[in-house]
């Protein structure tokens, strides 16, 4: 058994599982009282702050990498590496921040040898340790960015520069702390990323899952496609608190997708269905994955409006998807009828942490029951996502709190929301069951802030490199001058660079990279800020589900147990309108932009058009569509969303609608009296 002592080793997996999330839980417990004391009072210097940030996520991101039980002598080494990894973080850390009043203010640019080489060390504890949570794929664009940093005299072209010596190099991304390492983006990451990755945690901790899964099978309980809305509901939903898709792709990925594959749906849809939603959840306000405020920071602007300004986009988003699981579930025949004691397997996800988290306090319990889901218990078992989330909202939209003391306050609502569900709506929790989810929420937020903030760190060194050489200008300037001025294609150019910049990261690091080097250009040609990065950002989210790396996919086929490039075809096509819309809300910005009349008509005839994009790729209605209806879909479609490209506009829109849903309506006529209309079963996977 895994539990029992390997023959020569000192104790079991399961005593060493216990050791890694007992030490997560402490940690992110000391992280959580440093970083809310210091975001309501800033008892010193935010550069200062940085390091202490840094510190406390780097230990426990190389906590986190640590296998507990390790299959092979190179994941033996990894751990004794990833242990060492974590102290020398510690001391690094601990260094700077002890030395920093000495080096900003007493040495005036005078550093010690020992100054760099701790700088230099934390260079390479970061490319590291995010090696070690998130793959190679980020590290390898820091150390390219410092071999460009080097090097510079001997790349081609625009990439030519004079070149930055090594000791330089250090210093201005390190020990100067106001840049590089310490850049404006760790800082976000300390300050407002933290804070709603707390809430996250804790949110999680708290049923967040289960409740997304209940609310998904209420609203799955009105349509055909019940089960399948319901596992959509539940990962776009986590998607949004946890701000990873591969991560939420492989936790909620462990229930829904076994789930679909039982009812009739085979491994490689399965895999998709989960690949898109834990993907698209990160575009949905207010938390937005946590790329809301590294936007609202890049761009000046309050996170207040970022949260309007994609909230509409984010609304055709999510219902484009659901259109699109509904016809391809109707279309492959899965059983909708949703059998409620079945939800109970949600309980099984991460089973590794439960069963530390009963080792360690003697118990576990999960804060959302399953019998008889209602409106009215739905209600009553989603105090503890409810209320901090209203909480949340109502101090940023009605009181314009600022975001740190609104996720404050959200926070500190959030421990007697959770209390009063589970004393005073469950049977058998006690204080002790409340004291047990709450430690685990505080270890979940530090599991969800480490690696994002060494992604970010790594980003760092990418764009101090980028700005120590001042390559950015060059390659806004020369994008634009190689689209000749044709905004379609800059627009295509800069969708291809975004793409390619996102392979295998997430989110928020390939955000950021595209959009430091791709959103000058598109502000140059004339497009809003705010519009060029949300195009941006979108395609660093679609990054996940395209190939050849697809990580989205890439996850959810290894649950599902299916081929990874069916896998990734499929999501292309579920998510093929998608990759339109950053397009249309550039073309149509009204989107963005709020106005009346031009905001909700727009709203309108862009949603129809996508549903008649997304209808027409699916090749599916009320049956399969005959070729013409296909062709007029797709071209119709195509007017709609983009007829402010047109001289009349409105009457474009209009007869462009009008236009879909009359070949829908001629869809439904013809398949009603025709065998068409009934779908085949699918094969059930074993």
């Amino acid at each position: 058994m895994t539990g029992e002592n390997p023959p020569g080793g000192w104790v079991g997996p399961d005593r060493v599982r216990m050791g890694k999330y007992g030490f997560l839980i402490a940690l992110g417990i000391a992280s959580t009282a440093y970083h809310l004391w210091f975001t309501q009072l800033f008892p010193f210097e935010q550069d200062q702050h940085k390091i202490a940030h840094l510190g406390f996520m780097l230990v426990g991101a190389a906590v986190l990498a640590f296998e507990p039980e390790p299959k092979t002598r190179r994941e033996r080494f990894g751990n004794y590496a990833t242990l060492l990894e974590a102290a020398l973080s510690a001391v690094v850390a601990g260094y700077l921040f002890i030395a920093f009043n000495r080096i900003v203010y007493e040495q005036l640019g005078i550093y010690t040898d020992l100054d760099l080489f701790m700088g230099l060390l934390l260079i390479l504890l970061l490319l590291d340790v995010c090696r070690r949570v998130y793959g190679p794929m980020l590290s390898l664009v820091g150390v390219v960015g410092l071999a460009y940093a080097l090097y510079g005299p001997y790349f081609p072209g625009i990439l030519n520069h004079n070149g930055v010596q090594a000791e330089r190099l250090v210093q201005g991304l390190t020990v100067e702390f106001g840049s590089g390492v310490f850049g404006v983006i760790v800082e976000v990451s300390g300050t407002f990323i933290i804070i709603f990755m707390i809430l996250a945690g804790l949110l999680e901790a708290y049923g967040a899952l289960e409740y997304f899964v209940q609310v998904g099978t209420l609203i799955g309980k009105q349509v055909r496609s019940g089960l399948a809305q319901m596992t959509t509901v539940a990962s776009m939903g986590m998607g949004s608190v946890n701000g990873s898709a591969a991560a939420n792709a492989a936790t909620t990925g462990a229930f829904t997708i076994p789930l679909l594959k039982r009812h009739g749906l085979d491994r490689d849809t399965a895999a998709a269905y989960e690949a898109v939603a834990s993907s698209g959840g990160q575009i949905m306000p207010p938390i937005m994955g946590a790329a809301a405020f590294i936007m609202a920071e890049i761009t000046g602007t309050s996170y207040l409006r970022i949260i309007v300004v994609g909230f509409l986009p984010a609304l055709l988003f999510y219902g484009t998807v659901a259109i699109g699981v509904h016809l391809t579930t109707i279309k492959e025949g899965l059983t909708s009828e949703i059998d409620e004691d079945e939800l109970t397997d949600v309980e099984t996800v991460d089973k590794d942490r439960k069963n530390a988290l009963n080792a360690i306090f003697g118990r576990t319990t999960t804060a959302v029951s399953f019998g008889q889901i209602s409106v009215r218990n739905l209600i009553v078992e989603g105090l503890a996502l409810w209320v901090p989330l209203a909480v949340l909202l109502y101090a940023l939209v009605i009181l314009l709190y600022d975001p740190l003391y609104a996720g404050f306050l959200s926070i500190m609502s959030a421990f007697p929301a959770a209390f009063v569900q589970g004393i005073f709506f469950r049977d058998g929790y006690g204080i002790r069951d409340f004291l047990v989810d709450t430690l685990d929420g505080l270890g979940r937020g530090m599991e969800n802030a480490a690696p994002i903030a060494v992604s970010l760190g790594v980003m760092n060194i990418f764009v101090g490199v980028l700005n120590l050489t001042g390559f950015t200008q060059v390659f806004a300037s020369s994008l634009v001058e190689l689209s000749g001025g044709v905004l379609a294609l800059l627009l295509m150019f800069a969708m291809v660079a975004a793409l390619l910049f996102g392979l295998g990261m997430p989110t928020v690091a390939a955000y950021i990279t595209a959009v430091l080097l791709i959103a000058p250009a598109l502000t140059e040609a004339g497009i809003d800020l705010l519009a060029a990065h949300f195009f941006v950002f979108y395609f660093a989210i679609l990054s996940a589900l395209t190939p050849p790396v697809a990580i989205a996919c890439l996850v959810t086929a290894r649950v599902a147990g299916g081929n990874f490039w069916r896998t990734a075809g499929k999501s292309l096509v579920l998510g093929a309108p998608l990759f339109v819309l950053p397009y249309i809300f550039v073309v149509n910005d009204s989107l963005l932009f709020w106005s009346v009349p031009a905001t909700p008509i727009t709203f309108v005839v862009v949603g129809t058009g996508l549903v008649a994009t997304v209808t027409a790729i699916v090749n599916y209605f009320s049956g399969q569509l005959r070729l013409p209806s296909r062709a007029g879909l797709l071209v119709a479609a195509g007017a709609a969303v983009f007829a402010p490209l047109a001289p009349m506009t409105v009457a474009v829109q209009t007869l462009a609608t009008l236009t879909i849903v009359a070949l829908l309506y001629i869809e439904v006529k013809y398949d009603s009296g025709s065998e068409t209309g009934q779908p085949e079963q699918a094969a059930v996977d074993d």
